[in-house]
């Protein structure tokens, strides 16, 4: 799964600060164990230097008294001095006992230094608990024996330890404050993506005409509002284009379609028509029938989109009576085809466009007739609810797949398992019922399993305390977009 653009570079910050404080405190405390070692160097130089010089061979007395008084800076205890014969005998020790006492070298380490004039520099563990010890080796002037002085690095090693923890200590406290902060600062960066997102999720076909607001960055957030805009004016454009000529293809369809179905009429009125040419123009009355329905609800579509939007004529409508003045209008369809068409109403009284509303109601019953098998069952109920009337169109037909389900108002929106061609299906008579509903301040949805029927759910505001009924007598006009 992809992380969100916020969390993976906050990440990458994290993980980039991360490496740069690992190498960071690698690189310190490299240096600073150099550092020490180099300075523990210096004061064996200075030693050795100052014992090669006071130290005459008059015995061990004489070899630690020159050897304490080279001890100016360094704890008794944490040093060793050692004079070794040519065969790696101790001749002469001083300091610590438990490491002075045997040779701090080996015989290779002997020869080397005794064939070096610049002496041996070596580390190495010394003593009962193996402390580590840093060991410089010179031959002593003018004498086949070798001087060896060294330092323990218990306090280099002490040093480095107490680096290295204070840097596990604060190392995660930076990177989690550092990590709070980039996860701060890409939420600020991204703060103007965000909106713009929200903003262009929000403009729906019927609010093309809007845009994002566009930050005054003059980088790459500013050229990505300017660009969301262009896509959105575009986008605009060619709906606009496409509305105009679904409503210029359907005003100039409409008038053909009218004289062919007038002339089929005249034609299938005379009573010397052979029987073969009736066939056919009751086949082609049938067809342009059903283009002139497609056209109609081109139409209908056509004034949704204009300016004014869809004119509801406004008076009180009986839902019961809708719904069984649209239950006789398929009674016969329906009975041809073996389905049972049943009406369940109680009187609810909306107020709103009759024709439109009939219009609506019978798409859905026309749809639920269409994909019924022969023998089931289409039911129109009425029902009131809390503030709203409800009128429900079931069927026991192969239902809608539940991918199909958010996208069965959709216009021209078809498949193979719900609509086809053979039914007459256009992919416009739910989208007209949605924004027939939705013009009268309604809703609708759909309710469907596949192989159980589906449900169609269609909700209005009540009218209360209307009085009676009379469908010819409007009370008034508006324009619903």
């Amino acid at each position: 799964m992809s992380l969100p653009v916020r969390v993976r570079l906050t990440l990458w910050y994290g993980s980039l600060l991360e490496a740069m404080l690992v190498g960071l405190g690698a690189f310190l405390i490299v240096r600073l164990r150099a550092d020490l070692v180099a300075a523990i160097d210096r004061s064996l130089d200075t030693r050795a230097a100052q014992i090669a010089l006071d130290y005459t061979g008059d015995g061990e007395e004489e070899f630690r008294g020159v050897s304490e008084s080279s001890l100016v800076a360094v704890p008794r205890g944490e040093t060793a001095d050692q004079v070794l014969s040519p065969s790696g005998t101790v001749l002469q020790s001083a300091g610590d006992e438990a490491v002075s006492q045997e040779p701090m070298i080996g015989a290779a380490d002997l020869a080397r230094a005794r064939r070096d004039g610049a002496g041996l520099r070596l580390t190495a563990a010394l003593g009962a608990d193996r402390e580590p010890f840093r060991i410089l080796a010179v031959r002593l002037p003018d004498r086949p024996d070798v001087l060896v002085v060294s330092e323990s690095l218990e306090d280099v090693d002490r040093s480095v330890h107490r680096l290295l923890g204070l840097m596990l200590l604060a190392g995660p406290a930076a990177l989690a404050a550092a990590g709070g902060g980039g996860w701060w600062i890409a939420g600020e960066a991204l703060r103007p993506v965000r909106r713009m997102t929200e903003e262009a999720a929000a403009i729906g076909p019927g609010r093309l005409h809007e845009r994002v607001g566009v930050p005054r960055t003059r980088d790459e957030i500013e050229r990505l509002g300017m660009t969301l805009n262009a896509m959105l004016a575009r986008l605009e454009r060619s709906v606009d284009e496409q509305r105009r000529f679904v409503a210029d293809a359907a005003h100039e369809l409409r008038t053909p379609l009218a004289i062919m179905r007038s002339e089929i009429d005249v034609s299938l009125a005379s009573d010397r028509l052979p029987p073969a040419a009736r066939a056919v123009l009751r086949s082609a009355a049938d067809e342009v029938g059903r283009m002139s329905g497609i056209v109609e609800n081109l139409l209908t579509l056509a004034r949704m989109d204009e300016e004014g939007g869809l004119e509801i004529l406004r008076a009180p409508v009986d839902l019961a009576d809708v719904a069984g003045d649209v239950a006789r209008r398929f009674q016969a369809a329906a009975g041809s085809k073996g389905i049972v068409l049943g009406v369940s109403a109680e009187h609810v009284v909306v107020l709103g466009d009759r024709e439109r509303l009939l219009q609506a109601v019978a798409n859905l019953v026309d749809n639920a007739v269409k994909y019924t098998q022969p023998g089931g069952h289409v039911e129109v109920s009425v029902r009131a609810a809390p503030g709203r009337g409800r009128v429900v169109v079931a069927d026991d037909g192969p239902g809608i797949p539940p991918e199909l389900l958010p996208r069965i108002f959709d216009r021209f929106m078809r498949a193979d398992a719900v609509r086809s061609r053979g039914t007459g299906g256009a992919g416009l008579g739910l989208a007209i019922c949605r924004g027939i509903v939705e013009a009268h301040g309604g809703r609708i949805r759909a309710e469907s399993e596949p192989g159980e029927g589906s449900r169609f759910v269609l909700e209005l505001p009540v009218v209360e305390d209307a009085g009676p009924v009379d469908p010819a007598g409007p009370t008034g006009t508006m324009r619903v977009r």
